[in-house]
């Protein structure tokens, strides 16, 4: 309806409540399961969840799939029981609906946690009448979310997309990777500006989780790679004196 008729658009969307941390997350799990189903063999490993707590800032469940999300990488996700290797271009024929929804979904779900302002927002990986809808709901919907939502949020749309099999990776890097790259150094330059001009703080303990998680997606390898070590490092060189670190030490680390 609001392709059809764009002026209902300042009308129709301020009515919209905006999803809760929950919700959002729930969403995610059951797109990226779906997505995860739709590769064509067994050989595929498991699809385990990601499980996140409503509690602000305290953890992801990102640390107890940390070897398995490793361990990818040495994995053949394109032959089937007789050894035999199925062409690519007809498992991406079968991933492509589902890669589409994944994306679509992941996108819908941005800007209620982003510290992006509307105008700077990445077009990649979205449609134009989905930017627009975006657009609106940012403008919109002005009150931002608590840096730990916002963490929480991104973190498990993260790990979503490392711990699917490589072929689907490689579709999805592109087409999500710019906009989460943005969403993590606005989360980051948050809480820069809480902290060290702000004068506020975080509870130890959710700290220390930020911490714990930004060093696994580091750890991980694939085309993600580079950009998450580059979020972790100017976590680092930011905050990273929250947790007693410097940016020494994460160079010392690579």
């Amino acid at each position: 309806m609001l392709n059809a008729q764009p002026s209902l658009k300042s009308l129709i969307l301020p009515l919209i409540p905006p999803p809760t941390l929950e919700t959002a997350i729930q969403t995610l799990d059951h797109s990226a399961r779906k997505l995860r189903d739709a590769y064509p063999y067994s050989s595929a490993p498991t699809f385990t969840p990601i499980t996140t707590t409503s509690s602000l800032g305290f953890g992801s469940g990102f640390g107890s799939q940390k070897s398995n999300l490793n361990n990818v990488d040495h994995q053949r996700f394109t032959s089937i029981t007789d050894g035999s290797q199925m062409r690519e271009s007809y498992v991406l024929s079968r991933l492509r609906p589902h890669i589409n929804d994944f994306v679509s979904v992941c996108m819908s779900y941005v800007p209620y946690f982003s510290y992006i302002r509307a105008a700077e927002a990445s077009t990649n990986g979205s449609s134009s009448s989905s930017r627009s809808h975006s657009t609106t709901l940012q403008v919109q919907h002005k009150d931002k979310p608590h840096p730990s939502e916002t963490f929480l949020f991104l973190s498990a749309l993260t790990s979503h997309i490392i711990s699917q099999p490589p072929l689907t990776q490689s579709s999805l890097v592109p087409l999500l990777l710019p906009r989460l790259s943005q969403e993590w150094m606005a989360w980051i330059d948050r809480i820069d500006e809480v902290v060290n001009r702000e004068g506020g703080m975080f509870g130890g303990e959710s700290v220390r989780a930020w911490e714990r998680t930004l060093d696994e997606f580091a750890d991980t390898r694939g085309p993600h790679s580079c950009v998450l070590k580059e979020v972790r490092d100017r976590w680092v060189t930011k905050v990273g004196w929250l947790v007693g670190r410097n940016v020494q030490q994460a160079m010392d680390e690579l």
